[in-house]
């Protein structure tokens, strides 16, 4: 009976380890389809993160996002249009030297642009990487050093 207990309380214990919370991403969001003007809008859009990494927030930007519809005529479909595209993010932490040096790529190397869209690569690949940079905290060199690279589809 000692032994079931104790095995109980580390499965309870583990389980407990990982903590659900909600953040906000900054999301390039466009509403393919619409009848109003053709415009990509960056809207801070809440996420559920299990994750107590950096990269998490970063690779959130590009996750698929279908909003609820109050229509019953329309179904709704995903409106976020990096991911659409196929634009990744990603955050690489190095420490040099004592201090950490954050590197954030906006991968669009193997984007396509989706049929009926009517952006280029370059376009929403420039949406993403402000995306990146608006979630990203001023701070000294000396605290963080941070780089952006964007990797450029093959022409």
């Amino acid at each position: 009976m000692k032994a079931i207990l104790l095995v109980l309380s580390f499965a309870v214990l583990a389980a407990s380890a990982t903590t659900l919370g909600l953040m906000t991403v900054k999301m390039p969001i466009y509403l393919h389809g619409s009848d109003s003007d053709a415009t990509i809008e960056i809207m801070d859009i809440p996420v559920m993160n299990a994750s107590d990494t950096n990269s998490a927030r970063y690779h959130a930007i590009c996750q698929t996002f279908i909003p609820p519809s109050l229509s019953s005529t329309i179904k709704p479909s995903n409106v976020n249009i990096a991911c659409e595209y196929g634009i990744f993010v990603d955050l690489e932490e190095i420490q040099e030297n004592g201090k950490w040096h954050w590197i954030i790529t906006v991968d669009a190397s193997t984007a396509k642009i989706p049929k009926g869209y009517p952006f280029t690569i370059d376009e929403v690949t420039d949406v993403v990487l402000k995306c990146a940079k608006s979630m990203t905290k001023v701070r000294p060199d000396e605290e963080i050093k941070v780089t952006f690279k964007v990797k450029t589809a093959q022409k």
